[in-house]
């Protein structure tokens, strides 16, 4: 049953894939950070905050007033007086520009942390799509290694039914045949995973995975460590999110500390006296009205606005100290497993696949047993197994290492990255 599903499911996938372009590794990235729902909340979040520096430090509204005023008993019944006034506050204590400079920060660091969200999405997407190569290429290593078992279990059947061959030798081909296509099943139900996440990240209006085609970790320059650690607090969208942070909670705190200079209102008007009556008089209102400080002058905001100012600061100390000491780490973590790489490609991968030819060869003149071929055949399939995981290894070693860096940070839609 579960083949049969397996069947079905590449059957399906193949249909998908045959009906869109296949995709490199820059043009997937490309779509995830166009078309994923990661990418549409992020940048709805950036909206969020820079929506609340909209508004912020205007100067504010004048007011007209009317106001009327009637005697209705005694002597003066019947006299009214009607008063019509402007006001405008006067906010002279230079907190607006205080204020506006706060917010402008605020928004300026909400997209600094779009910036981060975005390397971060890339830095996802491009696991996501090595992800895809490596466990393809593991199901098909497998495949083939699993095709060879059987021609082999063939030939020792047929060896076996002339009598030139003992069952053991069947069964110990059978037996190995049998471990490899329980792995094949548990690599066919990774690879499922790793399109079904890579297909997750290109947003709901695409139904199935395209081919994603590329090699895998391919041989790339990058930065020397010693110069990412000098361009790092640049680097860094979240770092200067956090600088930004500071410098809006200082904006704000200076704007509050200004609470002890009273706004002052001044009006003034005309005033109308019997309207409709004989002796009807006019004359002017003039005034000001000047709050006295001497209770609230905005102590809350100060101490929220010093405190947050702190809490950026240390932030962003903590992770520029946390970033810097890992960066030394993912440097030596890439030069390593990279030499591992080149290595195994080089030594263990090449000797097996040599051994594999010698004993096919040897086998075909007579000079070894078939289970010497399965012993050289299990050996290539490990050997070429291990080049796919350090393969994978380098891969995800370099993109920490960019991500880190800062490297992708402030990478937009069809950008170039490194």
């Amino acid at each position: 049953m579960s083949t049969i599903v397996g069947s079905i499911f590449a059957v399906l996938l193949a249909r998908g894939a045959s009906a869109q372009p296949s995709l490199t590794e820059e043009r997937y990235v490309e779509q995830v950070l166009h078309g994923s729902l990661e990418a549409r909340v992020s940048e709805a979040e950036a909206e969020v905050g820079r929506a609340t520096a909209v508004g912020v430090g205007q100067w504010p509204n004048p007011s007209l007033a009317w106001q009327r005023e009637k005697v209705t008993s005694g002597l003066a019944d019947g006299a009214s007086q009607d008063i019509v006034s402007l006001s405008i506050p006067l906010v002279l204590s230079g907190r607006l520009g205080l204020e506006r400079a706060s917010a402008g920060d605020g928004a300026r660091a909400a997209e600094a942390k779009l910036s981060r969200a975005r390397g971060e999405l890339r830095h996802e997407a491009t696991l996501a799509f090595a992800s895809v190569l490596a466990a393809r290429q593991r199901t098909s290593i497998l495949e083939e290694s699993l095709a060879a078992l059987r021609r082999m279990t063939d030939v020792i059947s047929a060896r076996e039914r002339a009598g030139a061959a003992a069952g053991y030798d069947r069964l110990r081909i059978e037996t190995e045949a049998a471990a490899v296509e329980d792995a094949r099943r548990g690599a066919v139900l990774d690879e499922r995973r790793a399109q079904a996440e890579a297909l997750r990240l290109l947003g709901p209006e695409v139904k199935s995975l395209p081919l994603l085609e590329g090699a895998l970790a391919p041989e790339r320059s990058l930065p020397a460590v010693e110069s990412l650690h000098a361009e790092l607090d640049s680097r860094r969208a979240d770092v200067r999110a956090l600088e930004l942070e500071a410098r809006s909670a200082g904006a704000e705190h200076r704007a509050a500390g200004r609470g002890w200079i009273p706004d002052v209102t001044v009006y003034g008007g005309a005033q109308v006296l019997d309207i409709g009556r004989p002796g009807e008089a006019s004359g002017y209102v003039a005034g000001l009205t000047l709050p006295l400080p001497f209770f609230e002058r905005r102590q809350g905001l100060i101490a929220q606005a010093e405190a947050r100012e702190r809490l950026a600061q240390a932030r962003r100390a903590a992770l520029l100290h946390a970033a810097h000491s890992r960066l030394t780490l993912a440097g030596e973590v890439v030069v390593e497993r990279r030499e591992r790489r080149v290595k195994q490609r080089d030594d263990a991968l090449r000797r097996a696949e040599e051994l594999r030819r010698v004993a096919e060869a040897a086998y075909q003149g007579g000079g070894v047993d078939l289970l010497v071929l399965v012993d050289a055949e299990r050996t290539a399939r490990d050997a070429r197994l291990t080049a796919v995981d350090l393969a994978f290894d380098v891969a995800e070693a370099e993109a920490d290492l960019l991500l880190l860096s800062g490297a992708w940070d402030g990478a937009t839609p069809g950008g170039t990255q490194p």
